[in-house]
């Protein structure tokens, strides 16, 4: 028996863990006491991971339209297609699918870059147009890159405000928090405050200072009113002044003046008491100021609108790029760099010009449509199930019997694996060497780097040589052309850090445990935003301010994340079987009870879950798990209805419902 430090990629905080190894099998997994920053804090799922690992539904060998087979039988047979395809029907017919199983995966979310590029395809979609396009869409319109993220500092923050996110489970949105009630505490013992504005009483709301139990739907107005009282405090003016131009600054003012107070106070159903708290915590906590959003509001209609205020409210306060406020990682093998004026911006899809890329990827929502038209052939979806996270799963579902092949890389079974031609077995976490490569939403500044725990098992093989093995049949082939049998996970990932400030030696030898980088404040303003401005009034969200219209009547949805799971996968806990949420109140008027099954249905379809009710949730609001494979909450969203034309995101949170009593 041996224990091997190692850190989780379960999710992008990378909490360091203490794998117990014995003959192969791996046992149990623990939190690291002395990992700088999680502190031997790991959650449910990290310490799931022995189950997870020996689970009877990992994928083991290759699978060739439902045989198994070796691998070069299925590569051949993939290459060949790949190549007539190209041939007859372009590269972009065919693409791929980078979702969120494949996210953690260093060496493989990097090998699918150079994968597209071997193909010649521009193709591209990830799941960030799944739950996280406003993010990427309102860092490019303000600070002139999709990937710039500001990051809460702790030890210096004095005011973190919580907008429909729920750090305690889901460990950060926009910052990774490994141990996040230790961080919150911590940060309040220090004198900080923490507001969480959610129409749940989440598990993070229930450790903050403040809760503001809003109507979903209202926090474009309620932010909106914060930024038109703000602007009556000097100090706030003069940021404005200082870093944005005076015509975004007059746009800026403008636009906000309809939303006041009392506009505020009747949107989000708050007292009005409560909201001049919030606005005299952000005046009296100046240039200390942090803010991170969630699903429940990136995935509602105007989830943008909310990201752009957020900037807004950062920037008045003096809050961005400064030590106190939210600092910017700089990135060690990512590292951000200005977009060249000029830069060719590729076209959107055919089939939906209506819909633009997003940080240069194709918008999930024209998937379907581009299959259906003919101009996609070739699939190929890595760590991700479309049928749970997309909308319409029934028409995905019947659209991927019109690929010439359906390619599913991944390290587990699914239904998705039934619908693939194609059925590439990837190792897992514990089977390959990593590093951490979300750098712009890390909580650290530096950087981690784990050896593979155990061996891979039956015949799984590394993303990276499962697409350089397709590469290598062709005549562009990747990594230089080295024969793949002399490459491995720690060279490549060493030819990564080449182009960093770190040396690779340094980062390897130091481990799980990683390396630091003292973090660096005001680069963003000196060296990334056009004349040191920040873009405060971009005419699109000035415009879309004018015309939003506010919550919605009735029952309405808003997503939510569970302990156990991340998106379609449970990695610890018992029980597929999917629940939607309702206050009491309302389960009453319905006259529903817990255990019941119940309909939920909007205007594009229904599911049918068992009800919980649930104390903590605001009358009016129900609640379903946003991926859940049981659920299906796709089936209640819309690829063209509903369909943000700013950031491509189809609606999935307060989208409104109604809730129905079967006969079960």
């Amino acid at each position: 028996m041996s224990e091997q430090l190692s850190f989780c990629r379960i999710c992008a905080a990378a909490c360091g863990i203490v794998v117990t190894v014995d003959d192969g099998q791996v046992v149990k997994v623990r939190g690291d006491v002395d990992h700088p920053v999680s502190r031997g804090y790991t959650c449910e799922k990290g310490r799931a991971l022995p189950q997870w690992h020996h689970s009877p539904k990992r994928l083991n060998s290759p699978r060739l339209r439902g045989a198994t087979v070796g691998w070069d039988e299925v590569l051949d047979d993939l290459g060949g297609i790949i190549a007539d395809v190209s041939d007859s029907a372009g590269a972009d017919s065919i693409a791929l699918y980078l979702a969120t199983g494949l996210a953690y995966d260093s060496a493989g979310q990097v090998a699918c870059g150079m994968w597209m590029g071997s193909v010649g395809s521009t193709s591209f979609y990830t799941a960030a147009t799944v739950d996280n396009a406003p993010v990427l869409v309102a860092a490019e319109a303000v600070a002139g890159h999709p990937m710039l993220n500001p990051v809460w500092e702790p030890q210096h923050s004095r005011l973190l405000i919580l907008i429909a996110t729920n750090p305690v489970v889901s460990h950060g949105y926009g910052t990774t928090l490994a141990d996040p009630v230790r961080r919150l505490r911590e940060n309040q013992a220090a004198g900080g405050r923490v507001w969480t504005i959610d129409p749940r009483r989440t598990e993070s709301a229930a450790l903050s200072d403040e809760h503001l139990q809003v109507r979903p739907g209202s926090d474009v107005i309620l932010l909106a009113a914060l930024v038109r009282e703000l602007f009556a405090d000097e100090r706030c003016r003069d940021a404005l002044s200082q870093t944005c131009n005076d015509a975004d600054i007059k746009l800026l003012a403008t636009a906000v003046l309809p939303f006041t107070l009392d506009a505020a106070e009747i949107a989000t159903g708050c007292e009005r008491e409560a909201i001049v708290r919030l606005i005299d915590d952000v005046r009296s906590n100046f240039g200390h100021v942090a803010m991170f959003c969630g699903t429940g509001t990136t995935m509602a209609t105007d989830g943008i609108l909310v990201e752009w205020l957020r900037w807004v409210l950062l920037v008045m306060t003096n809050s961005l790029d400064v030590v106190g406020g939210m600092r910017f990682n700089q990135g060690i093998v990512n590292q951000l760099a200005p977009i060249r004026l000029g830069a060719p911006v590729l076209a959107g899809p055919p089939s939906r010009p209506d819909l633009a890329r997003v940080a240069g990827q194709v918008p999930v929502a024209a998937m379907v449509d581009e299959i259906e038209a003919g101009r996609l052939k070739v699939l190929v979806i890595t760590g991700g199930n479309p049928l749970s996270a997309f909308p319409e799963p029934d028409r995905f579902r019947q659209a991927a019997g019109l690929l010439d092949a359906l390619v599913v890389v991944d390290v587990a079974d699914s239904e998705l694996c039934d619908l693939a031609t194609h059925v590439l077995p990837a190792t897992g976490q514990l089977e390959r060497a990593d590093l951490t490569l979300a750098e712009q939403v890390a909580f650290r500044s530096g950087m981690q780097y784990t050896p593979s725990v155990v061996e891979p098992e039956a015949d799984r093989r590394p993303v990276w040589w499962i697409l350089g093995s397709l590469a290598a049949r062709t005549d562009r082939p990747m990594f230089g052309g080295a024969p793949l049998d002399a490459l491995s996970d720690e060279g490549i990932l060493s030819g990564l850090l080449g182009h960093g400030p770190l040396e690779a030696s340094a980062v390897i030898a130091a481990g799980s445990r990683g390396v630091d980088v003292d973090p660096h404040y005001g680069w963003v303003r000196d060296r990334m935003l056009a004349d040191g401005r920040w873009r405060i009034a971009p005419d699109a969200f000035v415009e879309r301010l004018s015309q939003h219209k506010g919550p919605e009547a009735g029952l309405v949805l808003v997503p939510r994340r569970e302990s156990a799971w991340s998106n379609s996968v449970r990695f610890a806990g018992k029980g597929d079987e999917p629940v939607v949420a309702l206050h009491p109140d309302d389960a009453s008027r319905l006259e529903i009870a817990t255990g019941d099954w119940v309909a939920v249905t909007s205007t594009h379809g229904s599911l049918v879950a068992t009800a919980g009710l649930d104390e903590t949730m605001r009358p009016g609001v129900v609640s379903v798990t946003h991926g859940h494979p049981g659920s299906l909450t796709g089936t209640l969203t819309s690829s063209h209805e509903g369909v943000d034309p700013l950031t491509a995101m189809p609606r999935a949170s307060g989208l409104p419902v109604r809730i129905d009593k079967l006969g079960m």
